[in-house]
């Protein structure tokens, strides 16, 4: 097979690259960049902090709060910036790349690090009574929003400018080559451009680029740059410092041989192995040394008592926040329903709870009282209606059992507003598995196992994975995927998540 080198300089096979390469020199600058950017968050935060507390807090608690701390503060907290860059650093954020979620919730570690060792700074100096507590504080907050806001548009930019992006090959088969692809194409600030890939379904002399008839290469977008066999001379040519390797289609010998094979030619190799849609937050790993082996020690987390009642202060205290931001908007919503057609306001419905225990689930009633007959005759006399209830179990394209303030509470996502109550009262969580109708039991299969151990969700990965626009199958495998890898931080972004598809409406009907 022809090895095909993307439009890049080259060098001759088998020459090692200098210590002084075109590569390391823009490694070391993109990491300059991000440090940075970085000061100019935490400065920002703190000059933020500063205003916010001379000006607003000391005026809100004059009694609590006043000026005699803040006369000198730059000039005895201008290091704090940097511990925090050195905080950053010790979790090697500068140099790991990772998907965005997973580097806000290590810069959230490394933020927190910094506020315990600032603290202790100041005591051991002596100066911990001539810097505000409120200011230290004040200025984690906004750094904890800053780093991350600053990050994403400034390696956006440090893209468009390519000295954070990073060639990569993805070494593996035609299913998991367009997955890896695919994710590293949403997650973008990671920085990794695909240059091409090595299939080890190739065959030798059927490579060639995209566009010329195959149909693999067509379909991902990727030239296909070698076979297996030719996987040292591809690296040499294209000079990548990373490699992507996933490959279910061989046996871990191979695999085992092809890593040490292309170790020793590249600075990084990530392995991701044949283990899609296996929990992955309870993973713990550890190895047998003579045997070279590794371990992984995978575990359920909502079944312990610890997690599920962390998991259930976490529910009380954001839920009844949001009960009592939101009090006004449903009596407003109450009234308009109770105007716009005849029935109650709330519709309630029986749902399977945790461990299969049925509880009474509310939501703002959207549809006409006689919905059930409504939907009967529609169906007999709509055959698409009919494909799309099979598939979806609800209606997308057409739903006469809707009212008019129904489809705008619908579309606006806030008829399920009173399942917060639910929430208060134990039986649902803020986020968690879809709640399923007692007649879908059956039709849960296995997947009921997962997604019984815990309570089902306001929000969930099923709402903010496409929502209405997913198969009944679909949003079960989401809703086990997500039981199986609870952690508080999962339910952190996934909240955040929901906040941006119902502003987006998406999926919405």
């Amino acid at each position: 097979m022809k090895i095909i080198e993307p439009n890049m300089e080259q060098s001759p096979a088998g020459r090692q690259k200098p210590a002084g390469s075109f590569n390391s020199i823009k490694d070391a600058s993109a990491v300059v960049a991000v440090i940075v950017i970085d000061l100019f968050a935490v400065t920002i935060s703190l000059l933020l902090a500063y205003l916010i507390r001379n000006y607003l807090l000391i005026n809100l608690f004059p009694g609590l709060i006043t000026d005699k701390l803040l006369a000198h503060t730059f000039n005895i907290f201008w290091w704090y910036p940097f511990i925090f860059i050195v905080a950053l650093a010790y979790e090697k954020l500068y140099h790991k790349r990772l998907p965005f979620w997973i580097e806000v919730q290590w810069i959230f570690k490394a933020g927190t690090m910094t506020l315990f060792l600032t603290v202790i700074l100041l005591y051991l100096v002596g100066i911990g009574e001539e810097i505000s507590r409120s200011l230290v504080i004040l200025t984690w907050i906004f750094a904890m929003m800053a780093i991350p806001l600053f990050r994403f548009y400034g390696k956006s930019m440090l893209l468009r400018l390519s000295i954070w992006s990073k060639p990569v090959i993805i070494i593996g088969n035609s299913e998991t080559i367009p997955i890896i692809n695919g994710a590293l194409l949403r997650e973008a600030t990671m920085g990794y451009k695909v240059i091409g890939c090595i299939n080890s379904g190739a065959v030798p002399g059927e490579g060639h680029r995209p566009g010329s008839g195959d149909l693999f290469e067509e379909r991902s977008g990727l030239a296909c740059l070698g076979t297996l066999s030719e996987a040292e001379a591809v690296v040499k040519a294209t000079e990548v410092d990373d490699l992507f390797i996933t490959d279910s289609g061989l046996s871990s010998t191979k695999l085992v041989e092809l890593t040490n094979r292309l170790q020793p030619l590249v600075n990084n190799i990530i392995l991701v192995p044949d283990l899609f849609g296996v929990s992955l937050s309870g993973i713990e790993a550890a190895y047998f040394f003579e045997e070279q082996a590794v371990m992984l020690q995978i575990k359920n987390r909502l079944r312990s008592v610890i997690n599920r009642t962390i998991k259930r202060i976490f529910d009380l205290t954001i839920g009844a926040v949001i009960n009592i931001f939101t009090l006004p908007l449903m009596l407003g919503l109450s009234l308009a329903i109770k105007l716009d057609s005849k029935g109650p306001v709330l519709y309630v419905s029986e749902r399977i709870g945790r461990e299969g225990k049925i509880f009474l689930c509310y939501k703002f009633r959207t549809m006409y009282v006689d919905a059930d007959d409504i939907l009967k005759h529609f169906l007999a006399e709509n055959e698409q209606a009919c494909s799309e209830w099979r598939h979806y179990r609800k209606l997308i394209t057409e739903d006469p059992r809707i009212t008019r303030v129904g489809r705008i509470l619908r579309r606006l996502s806030i008829d399920e507003l009173p399942q917060v109550l639910n929430v208060l009262r134990g039986e649902m969580s803020l986020v968690g598995p879809r709640p399923y109708l007692p007649e879908e039991r059956e039709e849960m299969g296995s997947y009921s196992f997962d997604i019984l151990v815990g309570k089902p969700g306001l929000t969930g990965l099923w709402q903010v994975s496409g929502r209405n626009k997913l198969s009944f199958d679909s949003r079960l495998k989401l809703d086990a995927w997500y039981m199986k890898n609870w952690s508080l931080w999962l339910d952190i972004v996934l909240l955040f998540k929901t906040v941006r598809v119902v502003l987006k409406r998406d999926g919405a009907y």
